[in-house]
């Protein structure tokens, strides 16, 4: 007889989970065919819880993996704190104060109480008036008792004051080192002549002006000339007011050249 018996495991009819073992009689004939000890369906239903918990568990080993290398990245980068250690030699080190010991807490001084000020009381004196003898003194009076200015030593001779320094103002065509040329305060326009005017005469006259250190106009020389209208720009430019040259932040004088336009308006 070529049976023999296989051991499988069977579901009990009651419906439980639980598997046991039963022996079957076997064919040596069927050894080379394949033999599913589980049904399929069976099989999936044993598997399937299991494969739910290994996912979970992997997936929360995952997440604390991940969370414990983002910690870690974030405390390598963060910055040291930096600490100062002071060393002090055994020798300079003083015995520590009695615990028993009570120390007095400091005094506070206190100002003193302000008193108040006291308040006066207004007495009223008498107007003071001069006697009625007494004169006041007139101008020449009081010149003549007045002492003269002193002298050098020698008898009658008095001191002279002496007069302001007059300007030093620059020749026609010398040079002077200016930082600020002059700048026009007042412009005067000029009076038109009526004979140019008649005679329908343009033009631009040119003239140098000599500007003081106080702003005013001290000379005029003509440079470009038109005979009709050189008297009328030179009244004009006589009548401008400046702010002077400076040279070191002083007020210089110096010649400027200052260009006069006579321009008819002609009428539409």
């Amino acid at each position: 007889m070529n049976a023999t018996l296989s051991l499988r495991h069977t579901r009990p009819s009651h419906g439980s989970n639980r598997w046991r073992p039963t022996l079957f009689p076997r064919n040596r004939a069927a050894d080379d065919m394949p033999v599913s000890l589980l049904p399929t369906d069976e099989l999936k239903a044993a598997t399937l819880p299991l494969l739910s918990r290994s996912t979970f568990a992997s997936c929360v080993l995952w997440i604390l993996v991940f969370s414990i290398g983002i910690g870690v990245t974030s405390a390598m980068k963060a910055p040291l704190e930096e600490r100062t250690i002071v060393i002090v030699p055994y020798r300079s080190l003083t015995a520590p104060p009695p615990l028993t010991q009570k120390e007095a807490p400091p005094q506070i001084a206190v100002a003193p109480a302000a008193t108040s000020p006291t308040v006066g009381i207004a007495v009223p004196v008498p107007d003071a008036e001069a006697p009625a003898d007494q004169t006041i003194a007139s101008q020449s009076e009081i010149a003549s008792l007045t002492p003269g200015p002193p002298t050098d030593g020698v008898a009658g001779e008095q001191i002279v004051v002496a007069p302001p320094e007059v300007e030093e103002l620059p020749k026609f065509g010398d040079f002077v080192y200016v930082e600020e040329l002059p700048e026009a305060v007042t412009r005067v326009q000029p009076a038109y002549p009526e004979v140019a005017r008649e005679a329908n005469l343009e033009g631009t006259v040119l003239v140098q002006a000599l500007v003081g250190k106080d702003g005013r106009v001290r000379d005029i020389r003509v440079v470009q000339s038109i005979p009709m209208l050189d008297e009328a720009a030179v009244a004009a430019v006589k009548k401008w007011v400046f702010k002077p040259a400076l040279s070191q932040n002083r007020p210089v004088a110096v010649w400027v050249a200052i260009p006069v336009r006579f321009q008819l308006q002609t009428t539409r």
